[in-house]
């Protein structure tokens, strides 16, 4: 029997407590006298849920990576069953994408988000396949060259640029599997050398002149694996586990494989060998597919078909990798006293504060309560009642600027100094609709407009007695978000108008522009700090209905999308606009005068070694 020695080279180590944590000791063993045990860094391979396709549908084509999808085509069993519709993934959520020209089931594709291409399939139920090609820009579909070999089901690898597409069904032949293979330069199909054995519904990976086509219907049930050089084909690894209309990603070296109706088993291949992850498919689905240019320590697969003819909207994610992934999330917090919305907000998740804002029908409150992490309690009410102003600062020491105090719009201050609020020096000039950020002793208000229709680029700092000019923000823009302090400040989204995603960092005298939103939106809200914030909930035409769950996180140089709330809440506000980082949120109220609260945990990804046993 083989030792640890022989295996990896070096006898097992003898130490007072663990190394440092990080792909350096991956797979090692090391003895921990301290605590007595034998321990190690492994992989740790996982699925999770994530946000569902708009429309539930199968037998459809994906192409891009876990956190930028695609997901295009496909049928749903009710009437107009065949799909051109198209969805792009972010990594948290779908959103409509551009329609392709021919509507078709059955196609696949491969490429990122924003430079995908898309081959084959049937425009009529498995009655008439099609060599139609069509390229994605990140918004809109072109025709391409069509296949030589009109064909559905195909296994595809690689890019836009460089792709392959092999074997595939070809109706009403009989057998209807083929082993045709084809080439695309971004603008035509060139025969290849046709596999050695006909496959259908099989998984591709890898690129144009490397790939890997696993799997599929031979018409039996196959386990065979074929790899391509650029030139000739040869056999590869044999999966553990038989099955056909199955999706892949990765590369011929470091490929992945999901499951099917009969089987929910995830197998990874390292260029020779297949090996079945401890993870599986939550759900066993037929003609799933996934995000074809994926890797094997980050996949993505989504919809599919449950037995007879369901069509399905889930999305799962894989990971395998040494850290243990906790998602970001949102849960249900305590209820607000009194319902109302375009207030604004100020504090941390354990300590929030809300004020202000309107009941409708040209009702304003000055109410201001405050949260304690699990409840609302009544505090002491603003002197002037009103909405559509800044708010910042920490439940002991928070600022709200302008606002609309009807009949017209203002430039009060005040601030709050955890029991009462006091008027401050005025702002410069009137606003409604400002942005503000910092403390009621170092604050900054930017933006904002006189009247609505004419946002400013204008930025005041504020040292708790007079206001400064501070320097201009990229845009102007009204009814965005900001986080942070007044010498390191974000500002992002808002309303030029157009909606927009514009973000921007403060050092106390002069923006600085830096990636925008992924999602464009205004009545947007967040929290954290200048390099950790968080942005979420927003209005934007463009969303459907109208607005958007979408939260994302800020990491000091681009967003992602981490998570969706229950509801969006557009006219809602936020707590969190100086808490250290974005891990953690409160937003609360929003349209029809809602009351509900809701809580933001950050995701996590920590590195822990395992502990080995005998058992």
């Amino acid at each position: 029997m083989s030792d640890y020695e022989s295996i990896h080279g070096t006898r097992v180590k003898y130490l007072t407590s663990d190394p440092t944590l990080d792909s350096s000791v991956e797979g090692q063993v090391w003895y921990n006298s301290t605590t007595g045990t034998n321990r190690a860094l492994v992989q740790i391979k996982a699925t999770s849920s994530g946000g569902n396709m708009s429309t539930p549908r199968g037998v459809l084509g994906g192409a891009g990576t876990q956190t930028a999808a695609l997901g295009f085509g496909g049928y749903t069993w009710t009437p107009p069953a065949v799909k051109n519709s198209t969805e792009e993934y972010s990594g948290a959520s779908w959103a409509t994408g551009g329609n392709m020209g021919t509507a078709r089931s059955y196609p696949k594709g491969c490429g990122t988000q924003t430079a995908a291409v898309a081959f084959g399939g049937d425009t009529n139920n498995l009655n008439n396949e099609t060599g139609a090609t069509e390229e994605y820009d990140g918004s809109s579909w072109t025709a391409g060259g069509s296949l030589n070999t009109s064909r559905y089901n195909i296994a595809p690898a690689g890019i836009q640029t460089a792709a392959i597409g092999a074997g595939g069904y070809k109706a009403p032949a009989s057998p209807k599997q083929v082993n045709n293979a084809e080439a695309y330069n971004g603008s035509t199909w060139t025969a290849l050398t046709a596999m050695p054995e006909v496959k259908a519904w099989a998984a591709g990976a890898g690129t144009q002149t490397a790939a890997l086509i696993s799997g599929g219907s031979t018409p039996t049930v196959s386990a065979t694996s074929l790899l391509w050089n650029g030139s000739s084909w040869t056999s590869g690894g044999t999966m553990n586990t038989a099955r056909q209309g199955i999706a892949g990603a990765g590369l011929s070296t470091a490929a992945i494989v999901y499951g099917n109706s009969t089987s929910n088993v995830i197998e990874e291949y390292d260029g020779s060998v297949w090996a079945t992850s401890p993870a599986t498919m939550s759900n066993s689905l037929f003609g799933r597919n996934s995000a074809t240019n994926g890797t094997i320590s980050a996949g993505l697969m989504f919809s599919g078909t449950n037995p007879p003819n369901t069509a399905s909207a889930a999305t799962e994610e894989y990971n395998s990798n040494i850290n243990a992934i906790t998602q970001a999330s949102w849960s249900s917090g305590g209820a607000l006293n009194t319902g109302r919305s375009h207030g604004n907000g100020a504090g941390s998740q354990t300590a929030g504060l809300y004020f202000g804002g309107s009941t409708g029908g040209g009702s304003h409150v000055n109410n201001s309560e405050e949260y304690n992490g699990s409840s609302w309690s009544e505090g002491n009410n603003l002197n002037t009642a009103r909405r559509y102003m800044s708010g910042s600062g920490t439940q002991t020491s928070a600022i709200t600027a302008g606002g609309i105090a009807p009949p017209a719009d203002t430039a009060a201050v005040e601030e709050y100094d955890g029991t009462s609020w006091s008027n401050g020096t005025s702002l410069p000039a009137a606003r409604r609709l400002p942005i503000g950020l910092g403390i009621s002793t170092a604050a900054v208000v930017f933006g904002g407009s006189q009247p609505y229709t004419s946002p400013k680029n204008t930025t005041f700092n504020y040292d708790g007695s007079s206001w400064t000019s501070g320097g201009s923000y990229p845009i102007s823009v009204v009814n965005g978000g900001a986080c942070g302090t007044q010498t390191a400040g974000l500002g992002f989204g808002g309303s030029a108008p157009p909606y927009t995603g514009v973000t921007a960092e403060y050092d106390g005298s002069s923006w600085t522009a830096s990636n925008s939103l992924i999602y464009a939106r205004d009545f947007l809200r967040g929290g954290g700090i200048q390099t950790s914030a968080y942005a979420v909930s927003g209005a934007n035409p463009a969303f459907s209905p109208g607005v958007t769950v979408a939260t994302e996180q800020y990491d000091g140089t681009s967003w992602a999308n981490v998570a969706n709330q229950a509801v969006s809440r557009p006219n809602g506000h936020a707590a969190g606009t100086n808490t250290a980082d974005n891990t953690t949120g409160l937003v609360f109220s929003g349209p029809s005068n809602s009351t509900a609260t809701e809580e933001f945990t950050g995701g996590t990804s920590v590195t822990t070694a395992s502990t080995l046993t005998t058992s």
